[in-house]
């Protein structure tokens, strides 16, 4: 014959509320992970290059940023990762160079990207 047991009343409550506070603690986490992190430190100028995406993994943007000749990344953990991937591809429709800066203690790691003068672009298309 089977055994059943009837589950109490208290029981039933403890267990409903250990799952209630589990999935909520797990809510959390996943915002948290979702909330962009500021890097902040010395910065040095790259100067005019340009940019080429070429790998993404997890969450690291490798780039060539020629005429140099090793490769560099991008956080896209960091604020403002996301903006600097799209100037890149925009720079790289247009064929106009953009300027990077990258942290001083890390100089393979970019700090920042934004867009060239008008000046600097005038300077690229004459050299070419």
């Amino acid at each position: 014959m089977l055994n059943f047991k009837i589950i109490s009343p208290a029981f039933f409550c403890t267990i409903s509320i250990g799952a209630l506070v589990l999935l909520g603690s797990c809510k959390k986490t996943h915002d948290k992970a979702q909330e962009k992190r500021v890097k902040e430190g010395a910065t040095l100028e790259v100067g005019l290059v340009l940019p080429e995406i070429r790998t993404t993994q997890n969450d690291t943007v490798k780039l060539a940023l020629y005429p140099h000749a090793r490769f560099f990344f991008i956080d896209l953990g960091l604020k403002n990762s996301d903006g600097y991937i799209d100037l890149i591809k925009k720079a790289n429709k247009a064929d106009v160079p953009v300027r990077v800066k990258v942290y001083e203690d890390n100089q393979a790691e970019v700090a920042e990207i934004y867009t060239a003068t008008k000046e600097d672009i005038e300077r690229y298309r004459n050299q070419q």
